[in-house]
């Protein structure tokens, strides 16, 4: 959910469960949720045309909330094949909250100094700007007055440029190669990056889990995911899945395809040997990638921390203490001559 969501509709589904479990008629419990909206919204006027949908009785409830989009493809597949609608609302409840996006975790240790970088170096080009012009002013006065500024020898054009140019390809680099591949190609991310992999986890065996729960068979739940799974770099693994399943074969070959820790392809496949049910060997493995994640996250990102910032802070330290020292030295020279 973002902090920019109408609140109304952030809170829709959690509203509808509650009511229909509690046995209200969905459309008197959808005219009551528009009554107290008092703005002539979006969502407001989406919610109007559901309750009309609903009067006109032609359809579920689940395809009047996809159709007005209020459940994408992925959620609308989850509601469609669990046991009844509510069960399937609190599925999507239950995974609509969850984001195994690390993106946030990186912000502060790896993107904030970055972007210190960005400035110190853009800075130093404006600063050159500068310079220049003190010393045009000041070889007027003595042209032998740059001998004695101390002028640092990487404070030219080139060297500013190419540091501003190389700490942004590193930035774009680090930032556009993430989100591509936490999306679209997740087994690469998993090859180097295992955390990735563990917080992917938490969510997908929490899906499969629930799926399963709610009465639906391994193959299925496969051939769904592989189509509709909001990361889109894992459909193919479910695709996968779904044939091995077909064919009787071992599962774990996937997991190893596709980079998953050891931990968890050796757990799947000594579930294989003992005939585990797929509900709890799915149980085992999301409590496996919570406490994994737990364990990893806070010190990778206390790596990434200590490595970023300190580059940051040498890189300040040592164009910041130069530049002043220059301030100081052409400010001084020109009180003097003045």
């Amino acid at each position: 959910m973002s902090m920019f969501d109408d609140p109304y509709e952030q809170f829709l589904l959690d509203y509808l469960v509650t009511k229909l479990e509690n046995g209200s008629n969905t459309r008197k419990a959808l005219v009551l949720y528009k009554e107290q909206i008092t703005k002539e919204t979006k969502f407001k006027k989406r919610l109007t045309q559901a309750i009309k949908d609903i009067e006109v009785g032609k359809h579920k409830l689940e395809a009047i909330l996809y159709k007005n989009k209020f459940l994408n493809a992925f959620q609308y597949s989850l509601v469609v094949n669990s046991t009844s609608s509510i069960e399937g609302l609190k599925l999507v409840l239950a995974f609509e909250k969850g984001n195994s996006n690390l993106f946030t975790k990186m912000i502060n240790p790896i993107f904030v100094p970055l972007s210190i970088i960005i400035s110190t170096f853009y800075g130093l080009i404006l600063y050159l700007g500068i310079l220049d012009k003190d010393l045009k002013y000041l070889k007027k006065l003595n042209p032998d007055v740059e001998q004695f500024l101390g002028i640092p020898g990487y404070f030219t054009y080139d060297v500013a440029y190419a540091g501003l140019g190389i700490s942004i390809f590193i930035t774009l680099c680090l930032l556009i190669g993430y989100l591509y591949a936490e999306k679209y190609k997740p087994a690469w991310l998993y090859k180097v990056f295992k955390t990735q992999a563990f917080s992917d986890g938490r969510f997908m065996f929490r899906i499969l889990n629930g799926m399963l729960s709610a009465g639906i068979s391994f193959h299925k739940v496969s051939l769904i995911l592989s189509k509709d799974y909001f990361k889109v770099g894992l459909r193919p693994f479910f695709a996968h899945l779904s044939d091995l399943i077909q064919k009787n074969k071992k599962l774990f070959i996937t997991f190893e395809q596709y980079n998953f820790p050891t931990i968890i392809t050796a757990e799947i496949k000594l579930s294989e040997l003992s005939q585990t049910s797929f509900p709890a060997v799915t149980k085992a493995l999301y409590q496996t990638c919570d406490t994994m994640y737990e364990k990893n996250i806070n010190y990778i990102v206390m790596q990434w921390r200590m490595f970023f910032w300190l580059v940051a802070m040498l890189i300040v330290v040592v164009i910041g203490s130069d530049t002043i020292n220059l301030v100081i030295s052409t400010f001084t020279f020109k009180t003097l001559y003045h």
